[in-house]
């Protein structure tokens, strides 16, 4: 089941927050209703997406006006659009993925937010707790851009 939190800001961004798992049973209709000029999607509680659930939301993406932004996306997420590059198509920005990362010292795991680029999860890599860098807790192809 999936989720969603829509919002307004003062210069008429429609902030949208998907969370759970995107399936067949996707419906974007209450988001296509408000959506006009500006369109920023927090995507980092999507925990899942199908195969299905892919198509609804490449249909739901093409259906969105000119100016949407992409931010936080979830590894589902990052893992689909190293897959199918044009999943948005030219439409979407994606500016952030928030991975998975673990700290090879001392096991900790922390979520963190980097830049949807090739390296971006080295050159942002967080700091742990114990002092030392995390690393990205899978292959880097697997989530960024190459």
């Amino acid at each position: 089941m999936v989720q969603i939190d829509k919002k307004k800001s003062a210069d008429g961004t429609l902030h949208v927050t998907i969370a759970g798992k995107i399936d067949e049973r996707f419906d974007p209709a209450v988001v296509l209703c408000e959506a006009r000029g500006k369109v920023v999607m927090h995507l980092a509680g999507v925990r899942s997406i199908s195969s299905l659930g892919v198509r609804a939301f490449e249909q739901f993406v093409q259906a969105l006006p000119e100016d949407v932004v992409l931010v936080h996306i979830s590894p589902a997420i990052a893992s689909q659009l190293t897959m199918i590059p044009n999943l948005v198509g030219a439409r979407a920005v994606v500016e952030s993925a928030k991975l998975p990362f673990t700290c090879p010292a001392c096991g900790a795991e922390k979520s963190h937010s980097v830049p949807f680029r090739a390296g971006a999860s080295v050159e942002h890599a967080p700091k742990c707790a114990c002092g030392g860098y995390m690393e990205l807790d899978g292959l880097p192809e697997q989530y960024l851009p190459a």
